[in-house]
């Protein structure tokens, strides 16, 4: 954190510089806490099904698209799995079952879109192909000869 080396301290309160640190650190875990746990819980077979979210969990991996989170799910990623678990019953009663995933977490709805939306490159390739069958031209050239 290059806060702390502001020069500029020496004109802000230790309030103002804790607040910085902390702002400082919750935009880090907005990129690196990016784990939820989503399960499905129920107390029996004619219970209703409750759906829950825990975390945000921290990633091994910096979560920037659907191939990094891919990546990230084969390595341990220990907190968010174990937090899982332990919704496969109700540990107070022994009752109850439940199952869990992990999945992406998003502050906003835009980096959901984001995260999942295909490289634009891809894109822009398949206009240039569209245009090209379409061959822009013909129709001018059809228009002239009052076909």
């Amino acid at each position: 954190m290059k806060i702390l080396s502001d020069p500029e301290n020496r004109d802000r309160s230790a309030e103002e510089i804790a607040q910085l640190c902390i702002d400082e650190l919750d935009a880090l875990r907005s990129t690196t806490h990016r784990l939820a746990v989503v399960g499905q819980i129920s107390y029996g077979p004619q219970e209703p099904l409750h759906t829950v979210v825990l975390g945000p969990f921290r990633s091994p991996l910096l979560l920037k698209d659907e191939e990094r989170f891919e990546e990230a799910l084969k390595r341990p990623c220990t907190a968010a799995r174990e937090a899982g678990q332990h919704l496969a019953w109700d540990s107070k009663t022994g009752t109850g079952q439940g199952r869990f995933m992990l999945a992406p977490a998003f502050a906003r709805p835009r980096d959901a879109w984001d995260f999942y939306r295909p490289p634009k490159q891809q894109d822009m390739q398949h206009i240039t192909e569209s245009i090209a069958r379409w061959r822009p031209g013909l129709w001018a050239e059809e228009y002239e000869r009052g076909s």
